[in-house]
Parts: structure tokens; sequence; C-alpha cells
């Protein structure tokens, strides 16, 4: 992708991560003598009881380091070599990755945030010594601090002074998530608290409006009474007028109190007019009002019921990747054991094979000593005497002799006399087969031979004793 990068040691040339372990395993063989041990191990401290889980090796490692969009790969070669320096360890691999992230609201690109990282793959051996590079909590914590010199960034707060505990990726961001989900759901019940108090205005202007109408109909209904009260008193003017046959000053207030009604009538109907207008501008400005709140609450609730529906996919992508891993890591182990099983099985056979092949070659020596050797033959023969004879517990000095005399022909060590024992023992029971008890008897008494329990009978014999 755009703005990544990669760079990949000289020494490592074309070659993978798996040649590299199986060149790092015969390295720590040829310099320690001993398979490199990968499994971890418990051990019990023989004072205490306290038992210490021991890791197994990991010759490769590999470590995510946050930087800034103008980080440059100069800079984090700068950093492993520095650590090549100070630890031992080398870095055969760097990725530079940019193109990460998520969006706050998905498909609005004004909320991008991208995540800046790399990759850094080390080789944590020792080549002279066959033996891991040991970098305790202390080196650790100093590898972070030239991080961020070499890549001129601010140090972390260390967790001694926050006393909080790293966290898995999965988990930090699932913890991240949890955070923002907190954060959007404390939005939300701020805009759904806003929108009830928006909406219970509206109730309230609503019933203002609505006890304004009451007032307005009840000044028309006082208006429409004092209309029907002048109309009364003009009529009552009007038959007096015409009872006085024409009174001219009758006249003249006939003519004032009509004038006067009409220009009542029209300020009633003025007021009435300019009351409607007024409320009804009251209203549509408060109704405008309300109604930009109400949508502004909405938007609100919007933006965070799909800022919720984005964290809560980010949550199931990371759980699925987690999973996947799982997955993948439980179908590498069930592949290795196959594979050791397998070649386990492989070497089993060649070995029975070969053992067969063995003993099918010491049954043709012993052939053709037993035709060829009298010794051989009579300590054959002693060996099946005291194998079938049921009461029989031991050799006879001669036979115990006979069978010492094979044995040091054959075998210097006494080991060695012990292997030539359980040859004879062997080929004796091809010859005539022993029952199991005798069979064990036989074999333990001709390990006593070899290991001497008959000899003080054979100094006895040559210095003149008999027993």
């Amino acid at each position: 992708m755009a703005g990544n990068k990669t760079w990949v040691s000289p020494d490592f040339g074309e070659a993978t991560l798996t040649d590299r372990y199986n060149q790092i395993a015969a390295m720590v063989k040829e310099k320690t003598g001993r398979a490199m041990q990968t499994k971890d191990r418990e051990r019990v401290n023989k004072k205490t009881g306290k038992v210490t889980i021991v890791r197994g090796s990991t010759p490769l490692k590999e470590g995510v380091v946050v930087i800034k969009d103008d980080t440059t790969m100069e800079q984090l070669r700068h950093f492993c070599e520095v650590c090549k320096q100070r630890w031992g360890i080398t870095a055969l691999q760097i990725f530079i990755h940019r193109d990460e992230g998520h969006y706050g609201i998905p498909g609005d690109n004004a909320t991008w945030k991208p995540n800046l990282h790399a990759h850094i793959v080390w080789d944590w051996m020792n080549h002279d010594t066959g033996k891991s590079c040991k970098l305790d909590e202390k080196a650790m914590s100093e590898m972070q601090t030239v991080l961020a010199e070499c890549l001129d960034m601010e140090r972390g707060t260390s967790k001694e002074v926050t006393g909080k505990e790293h966290l898995e990726r999965t988990d930090f961001i699932i913890a991240k998530q949890k955070q923002e989900a907190e954060l959007a759901k404390a939005a939300r019940q701020t805009a759904i608290a806003a929108k009830e108090e928006a909406e219970a205005e509206l109730l309230f202007v609503e019933g203002e409006n609505k006890a304004k109408e009451q007032y307005r109909h009840s000044l028309d209904s006082e208006i429409a009474e004092k209309e029907k009260q002048l109309k009364d008193e003009r009529k009552a003017k009007v038959d007096s007028i015409l009872d006085s046959v024409g009174s001219l000053v009758g006249v003249g207030k006939s003519a004032a109190v009509e004038k006067e009604n009409a220009k009542l009538k029209a300020e009633n109907e003025r007021m009435k007019k300019a009351f409607a207008e007024a409320v009804k501008d009251k209203a549509e400005e408060r109704t405008r009002a309300l109604t930009a709140e109400k949508q502004k609450a909405e938007a609100e609730r919007d933006r965070a019921l799909v800022q919720s529906r984005s964290l809560a996919i980010e949550r199931d992508k990371a759980v699925r990747q987690l999973q996947e891993q799982k997955d993948s890591e439980r179908q590498r182990i069930s592949q290795a054991v196959s594979q050791a099983t397998a070649e386990k099985d492989k070497t089993i056979q060649l070995l029975q094979s070969t053992l067969k092949t063995n003993r099918e070659i010491l049954d043709i020596i012993a052939d053709m000593l037993y035709a060829a050797s009298e010794v051989f033959k009579r300590a054959i023969d002693a060996i099946i005497h005291y194998g079938t004879e049921k009461y029989k517990s031991i050799f006879g000095n001669d036979e115990a002799a006979d069978i010492k005399s094979v044995m040091q022909d054959y075998g210097k060590s006494m080991k060695q006399q012990q292997a030539i024992g359980s040859w004879l023992c062997d080929y004796a029971e091809s010859r005539h087969p022993f029952d199991e008890i005798k069979h064990q008897q036989t074999r333990k008494e001709i390990a006593d031979v070899a290991n001497g329990a008959y000899d003080w009978k054979f100094e006895c014999t040559r210095g003149g004793i008999s027993l």
C-alpha cells in the first residue's frame, strides 16, 4: 500500500523465518551440545517449595512500535543498531504501516484516525554462546526510552508511575472501544435529555398558546356582548328619537352614538387581528426554535448511534481476529504434533527394523560359535539346563566358569559382559523356551555371574578348595 515501507537485513537475504529458526536450532546444538528448549517448564525451589515457570526459548520475537507521520526507515534502523550494540539482539525485518486506522463515523473522511506503527522482527540469540539474550523489565523500559530518543518522540509514562498494567493489543482495543462507547452513551443520553427538555418546552408553549386562544375567545365573547348591549341601546335610542318625532337634539345624539359604536367596532376588529397575528408570530418563532433544538438533538442521537455501531463493529472485528489467531495457532500446534508423531513412528520403525536385523546377525554368530566353540556350547547348555530345571537355583562352578569365560572373551568391561550375558540368555531361550518365572531367575543369575558373584568360587577352586 502507498506509504508503507519494508527493510530486510542483508545477512537474512531470501531466507524465510522458518529457515532462520532452523539455523538457530542447529547453532544452539553446536554451541551448547543440547537441543534448544522451546517448551515452558516448572522449577520447584527445594527449600521453599515455590514453583516458578521457566519460559522456553523464543529465538525470534516481533515488536510493534508507535511512530509519527514523518518517521523514517533510517531512524528505525538506527534504533535497531543501538539495541544490537547495547543488548546483542539483531533486527531481521522492519515494516512501516501507514495505511491502518479507523473512521469515527463510517463514510466520513473527516473522522479518519490513522494508526501509525512499525513491526520489527528480532533474532534474540547470542550466536557466540548459543544462548538467548536476557532482557529484564529494566532493560525493556530503557529500550522504550531509547526508541523515543531515536524517533524524536515523547516518552510514555512508565507503569511504575501510573500503576497501570500493560494490555495486549486486542484487550487494549476492546478497552478503548468500551471507553469510547461510554462516551458515546453519555453523549446520547445528553442529546436525549436535550430533546426531552425541548419537547417539554414545546408542550409548555403549546399550553400557553392554548391559554391565549381561550383568552382570545373570552375577549370575543365579551366584545360580542358589548356589541349586543350597544345594539340594544341604539335601538332604544332610535325608538326614543322616533317617539320624539324628529327632535333635532335626539337625532344628533343618535348619530354620535352610532359613530362611537362604529369606532369601538373598528378598534375591536383591529385588536382581534393584532392579537391573533402576535400570538401566531410568537408561536411560529417558538416552534421554529424548538424544531431546531429537536433536529439538533436527533442529529446528536443519530451520530451517537452511528459511533456506537462503529465501535461495535471494531470490537467484533478485534474479537474475530483474536479467535482467528487462536485457531491458526491451534492448527499449527496440531500440525507440529502430527509431524513430530510421524517422525517418531518412523524412527521407532527404523530402530525396530535395525534391532531385528542385529538380532538375526547375533543369532547367526551364536549358531556359528555354538558349533565351533566347545566353551560357548557348554555355556549355552548350562543356561538351558538352569532355565529348564525346575529346582535348580544356582550354577555349578564349571557352568559359571564357562559362562564367565565367554563373557570375558567378548566383553572387556563389566557393562559389556552384562550385555554378553543378556545375549547368551536370548540365544539359549531361542533354542529352548523358558517359562516366565525361570526366565526372570535365569537373567538374574546370569547378571550375578557378570557382576562377579561367582568369582570367589573360581578363586577357591584354583586354590585347591572344593565346595
